[in-house]
């Protein structure tokens, strides 16, 4: 078990091993300390919005996280970009003591900045869950720091911006063309339509009841059922007109036919009905006259005269009605005929209105889907045509504040650099001279005289020394006094 005094032996005796590391790392610490550039940042705090008016939510908000974080990670990309960068350093200018004589910024340089630039989210917030971002720089002065954030600021707005007008013009030429062949897809079907409309003609208004409604009282529709009707009626007409006609022609040879005769039918015939009602009332008074009287009573004479008499005028009127009827028979037929041509005209429109239904249907609905869609696309390109006049004019990134630069260099200071190298030099040096001692126990010091030459009390002679204590018999003082009667060791 090593002591204090064996511990402490080593590191005098053999102490070269251990200073000569301790020098040479605390020198190069302190070398390194004093020709370390320092390093500065600056950051730069900025709010995004969102380009487009969100009908949702509130103008200029993202409408999801996903939003967000696809417009934070365009700006993350587009500030480490190489144009970006190069840009900014070209403004920015070289830095003083710049040795390179290459053109600057070159791709070095370039690739130095990138890993100088860092684009991040607030501490303690997820990348895409705020609208508030950070991008912070590095550089070798405060000012320089500061600057370099500004320009890179900038150059960043400057080159979203064109970007958004790329992508705006990009979306106008392709919004152009799809106008353009909307519009002649539209011209197509209306030019299809009209050619069926004018087919249709004066019933084209039916033919948008009927595709629009599918059944309702349109025009054509109550046009029919009146022809029905009046078909219904003429026919009607006809029957009775037929039936009367064939009682007066049975009623010219035989009056008496005429009596029994319903006053329906004589309707149409005032005539015959009042001569039919005085022949009844004169029958009837002939009848009554005869029960009271004789045949060849005045009276009985005088009424069966004026029976004779309305019989011969009836027979006179049943002449005339009975050609009055076969006129009325041939008008009433002329007027079913018409009818019927006319409900047959009627009955093949519809006919045809209703083979017509499907297409009509088809085209009208397509040009209103057509016409739906090149009203879409003419408001996209608006909005198209509105993003060219406002991407170079607005911005989608807010400055907040100005850049903040850090109080102190980034990194270590100077003296803790060479306060690490000093320890650091002393425990490598350390370490060698445990690596180096022989393996088992520390060397022990060998207690001599001191005077070589003088002999001891047990008769020795001169040039003997007494043997080497070999263990850990030693202490701490008697070790420092041996040492300190002992040239000093070579190693």
């Amino acid at each position: 078990m090593w002591n204090l005094a064996d511990i402490t032996f080593a590191l005098i005796h053999y102490r070269l091993r251990w200073m000569i590391p301790t020098v040479i790392v605390a020198a190069a610490a302190l070398g390194y300390a004093v020709v370390k550039p320092n390093t500065w940042e600056a950051t730069q705090g900025i709010v995004l919005r969102d380009e487009a008016v969100s009908r949702l939510g509130k103008p200029g908000a993202f409408s999801g996280e996903e939003e967000m974080k696809h417009a934070q990670e365009t700006v993350l990309q587009l500030t480490r970009s190489k144009e970006v960068i190069a840009a900014a350093l070209a403004k920015l200018g070289p830095p003083a003591g710049r040795w390179s004589s290459a053109l600057w910024p070159s791709k070095d340089d370039i690739a130095a900045a990138r890993e100088s630039i860092k684009v991040h989210s607030p501490s303690g917030t997820e990348f895409g869950t705020t609208e508030m971002l950070y991008i912070s720089v590095e550089s070798d002065t405060p000012e320089r720091a500061a600057e370099f954030n500004q320009l890179l600021c900038a150059q960043l707005e400057t080159h979203l911006g064109e970007m958004r007008n790329g992508k705006a013009l990009s979306l106008v030429d392709e919004l152009s063309y799809r106008e353009s062949q909307a519009q002649k897809a539209l011209s197509t079907v209306t030019r299809q339509l009209s050619e069926m409309e004018a087919e249709v003609g004066t019933d084209l208004a039916e033919l948008r009841i009927l595709n629009e409604v599918g059944s309702g009282n349109g025009n054509l529709r109550e046009q029919m059922v009146q022809i029905k009707s009046e078909l219904r009626d003429a026919m009607s007409q006809q029957q009775s007109s037929q039936r009367l006609l064939e009682i007066l022609t049975a009623a010219q040879d035989n009056p008496n036919e005429l009596v029994a005769t319903p006053n329906q039918l004589l309707e149409s015939q005032p005539a015959l009905r009042r001569l039919k009602e005085g022949l009844i009332d004169a029958q009837l008074e002939s009848a009554q006259l005869q029960g009271i009287r004789t045949k060849t009573h005045p009276g009985v004479v005088a009424a069966r005269h004026a029976e004779e008499e309305i019989r011969e005028h009836l027979h006179q009127e049943i002449s005339l009605a009975v050609r009055g009827l076969k006129a009325e028979r041939i008008v009433i037929e002329s007027r079913i005929t018409q009818l019927q041509s006319m409900l047959d005209d009627v009955s093949n429109r519809m006919t045809k209105l209703a083979s017509m239904r499907a297409g009509y249907n088809n085209l009208v609905a397509e040009v209103r889907e057509k016409s739906e869609k090149l009203t879409t696309i003419r408001a996209d390109l608006a909005d198209a045509l509105s993003s060219v006049q406002t991407a170079t004019t607005t911005s989608l990134v807010t400055k907040v504040n100005g850049p903040e630069v850090s109080d102190y260099p980034l990194g270590p200071s100077r003296k803790m650099i060479a306060g690490l190298g000093l320890i650091g030099g002393l425990g490598l040096g350390l370490g060698i001279l445990l690596l180096s001692l022989p393996l088992g126990q520390l060397p022990a010091p060998s207690l001599q005289p001191a005077n070589p030459t003088k002999s001891d009390g047990n008769g020795n002679g001169p040039g003997q020394s007494e043997p080497p204590l070999v263990g850990h018999g030693l202490s701490l003082k008697q070790a420092l006094a041996h040492l300190a009667r002992r040239p000093p060791s070579r190693n």
